[in-house]
């Protein structure tokens, strides 16, 4: 399989630029299973100039007849055949496919496809049942070392299925996105968990309540295994209604979760039978969790005390209180600080310095046969007072994903072996992405033996990272080869993020390449009014090549756009937060009644020996603000060396910082004096009279 850029497709009147191109060979549908609407999989990319294309695509075009049989013209100069239509894949499978051409399309552009040192080609196999991955790969790459001199890489398979969530060589994904699963699975089990702890606290701070009913059934000879049959069937009862609750509101609320996290989740996923055993599984957890311990303690009254309501609140009950209130509140304040470190990195990776100046930058695919069109396109949008220059690559500049080994320079080290990037890149480069040159100059038009020619002689600027690899005093001058092109470096730039910061900067060399190799623009716009130049580019480009739509983005959304995800899991970890802080609230909120009530006695004695309101509401809001201080010195340790684990994903982060901490003090502290205050508040203003009078 090669993944291909954007092509022209044209049918009539309709043109569009198409993405989603994958070349692959003719045993595809042999290897993936994928169900046609029309033509047979037996029959199609066996023929060139033939395609198969998704029911999307062939509606877009051609509406709802059958297209097969109908032709596309592809740029300008090809004219395909649809050999089949299948229906859309799943919006969850990396094959996110819309085109397939058969292989032999590779010869048509003339794009090397039997170089041994290639990574633009992902080979699909299939394993016979009990391969073992590891001599597997071993025997791989024996064979690339029979063919391929001096081969240093080790080829590696990987599970299809795995690719999506793991890092296996770079497939287009960030590192650790199964991270984030197991981030908001903790996340989910910590919300219930608060839950969990609440109903215990609840239902144990009760027990007087029920101490009378439980003596006389034991009276009446009830046994303890009765007694806990009883409560956990309560518990379940109660589990069993929140989940029916539960499960309706992800129902209603689902379009709006689809839209906050980037999902497709229909509704009648929820009904499949791997969700529902899920929940089951929830319910049973949740029940035992939840009442096992309530069952075991109120089981355990001895009827005489309980009949006189003589239940001991000192005793084991009201220390394990105390202690799941701090644990609540322990995990509580992890979820507030992890939402903060999130949202700190997000904020450090959008307003980070790049190493080159993304406002006012302007990117165009020259897809097709745009980059023919160039060179006239570079002079007509400079007439604009408003374009301040123009520059072409191989691939977008914020985002260069090529790289190899084999680069060579005077007095290099045979042992050495650098993986470098490379992209290929037009005149002033640099200059129009504000790159700052240490040494040396930009390409320019003044030097024409810097372009690379047929006799692979071409001149190099490379970055900081690869100078500080050559380790030379003088590196302007030298002699490099790279890429089977032999050349000089010109220039030394800064180094510059060209893919993601959560990845490193790599070494990187620049070569200057026919305008006809590249296939992307960008334009720099004058900080001032940047729409009247776009305006005046969309109106010479409609005179000059109304085949082609205008389609252009600015660099700095598309920058936006690839931290999308962290966005988005930063969001729903807000929002998960408060909920989780909600519940540790109301139990907290629900135990401060019951802890008024219980020292109703306590306190009229309290006022009567003089103590004033204030007193008393200082006293019950120390009590409780003693357990969130305890939370705070678990939670803030635990925090900080979790939240060091995950920033380490990032290789441009932020520093863990006293003030985090301090704030996420602040806040559960606040959180948690209000939510007792009105209980507090509440029992202070009692009057001593009836708090004697009380029992």
């Amino acid at each position: 399989m090669a993944f291909r850029g954007g092509l022209l497709f044209t049918e009539e009147e309709n043109k569009f630029f198409e993405d989603g191109i994958v070349v692959v060979d003719s045993s595809f549908f042999d290897m993936f299973t994928f169900d046609f609407k029309y033509g047979n999989k037996d029959r199609v990319l066996r023929e060139p100039n033939t395609m198969v294309i998704t029911e999307e695509l062939a509606t877009k075009y051609f509406g709802d007849t059958d297209p097969v049989g109908k032709t596309i013209q592809v740029d300008q100069d090809l004219i395909f055949t649809i050999s089949g239509v299948i229906e859309d894949p799943p919006s969850n499978t990396i094959l996110g496919f819309k085109v397939l051409f058969p292989w032999n399309y590779l010869t048509l552009e003339d794009r090397n496809n039997d170089t041994w040192s290639s990574n633009s080609i992902m080979t699909c196999v299939k394993l016979q049942e009990g391969a073992v991955d590891t001599i597997v790969n071993r025997k791989i790459t024996e064979v690339t070392n029979i063919y391929k001199e001096n081969n240093t890489i080790d080829y590696m398979v990987a599970p299809f299925s795995k690719i999506h969530l793991h890092s296996y060589f770079g497939f287009g994904k960030s590192p650790g996105a199964i991270l984030y699963v197991y981030i908001f699975g903790a996340i989910a089990f910590f919300v219930l968990l608060i839950a969990c702890i609440n109903f215990m606290n609840l239902s144990t701070a009760r027990s007087s309540i029920r101490a009378k009913e439980i003596g006389l059934r034991k009276v009446n000879g009830a046994s303890r295994m009765h007694l806990v049959r009883q409560y956990l069937t309560e518990s379940f009862v109660q589990t069993l209604l929140s989940v029916v609750v539960a499960f309706l509101l992800v129902l209603a609320l689902l379009n709006k979760f689809n839209h906050i996290s980037g999902k497709d989740i229909e509704p009648a996923e929820l009904f499949a039978g791997q969700f529902l055993l899920g929940i089951l599984g929830v319910l049973v957890v949740t029940t035992l969790l939840a009442g096992s311990y309530p069952a075991l303690y109120l089981s355990a009254l001895r009827p005489l005390r309980a009949i006189r309501e003589q239940t001991d609140q000192r005793t084991g009950s009201g220390l394990l209180r105390k202690i799941l209130v701090v644990f609540q509140f322990t995990l509580a304040v992890i979820l507030i600080t992890g939402a903060m470190v999130v949202t700190r990195q997000l904020t450090f990776m959008r307003n980070a310095d790049l190493g080159y100046n993304k406002q006012n930058l302007v990117h165009i695919a020259l897809q097709g046969n745009l980059n023919q069109e160039y060179e006239i396109l570079k002079e007509t949008f400079g007439e604009h007072p408003g374009v301040l220059n123009a520059t072409a690559s191989m691939q977008p500049p914020y985002r260069i994903g090529s790289n190899s080994s084999g680069i060579n320079w005077e007095g290099k080290d045979p042992e050495q072996d650098v993986l470098v990037s490379f992209t290929g890149v037009h005149h002033n480069f640099t200059e129009t992405m504000g790159i700052t040159l240490q040494s040396g100059r930009d390409f320019t038009g003044d030097f024409p033996s810097d372009m690379y020619n047929s006799d692979t002689l071409a001149n190099w600027i490379i970055n900081t990272t690869l100078a500080d690899i050559i380790d030379k005093e003088e590196i302007v001058g030298m002699n490099l080869t790279f890429m089977g092109i032999h050349g000089q470096v010109v220039g030394v730039m800064e180094d510059f993020h060209f893919k993601p910061l959560g990845d490193e900067i790599e070494p990187m060399a620049l070569a200057p390449l026919p305008a006809e190799m590249l296939q992307h623009m960008v334009v720099r716009l004058a900080a001032n009014e940047p729409q009247k130049a776009l305006t005046f580019m969309q109106e010479k480009w409609e005179e000059m090549l109304p085949q082609y739509p205008f389609e252009y983005t600015y660099v700095e959304e598309a920058i936006d756009n690839m931290y999308r995800g962290e966005e988005k899991m930063a969001i729903l970890l807000k929002i998960f937060t408060v909920v989780a802080m909600i519940i540790a609230s109301l139990g907290l909120f629900a135990l401060a009644s019951f802890t008024a009530q219980r020292r109703t006695k306590e306190i009229g004695i309290r006022k009567s020996m003089g103590a004033m309101e204030h007193q008393i509401t200082l006293m019950m809001i120390r009590d409780f603000s003693l357990y969130v201080l305890i939370s705070l010195l678990i939670a803030l340790p635990a925090v900080w060396f979790i939240a060091n684990r995950w920033l380490k994903e990032f290789s441009f982060r932020i520093e863990l910082k006293p003030d985090l901490f301090v704030l996420t003090a602040l806040v559960t502290t606040t959180v948690a004096i209000l939510t007792v205050l009105y209980h507090a508040f509440r029992s202070a203003r009692t009057n001593p009279v009836l708090a004697l009078r009380y029992e």
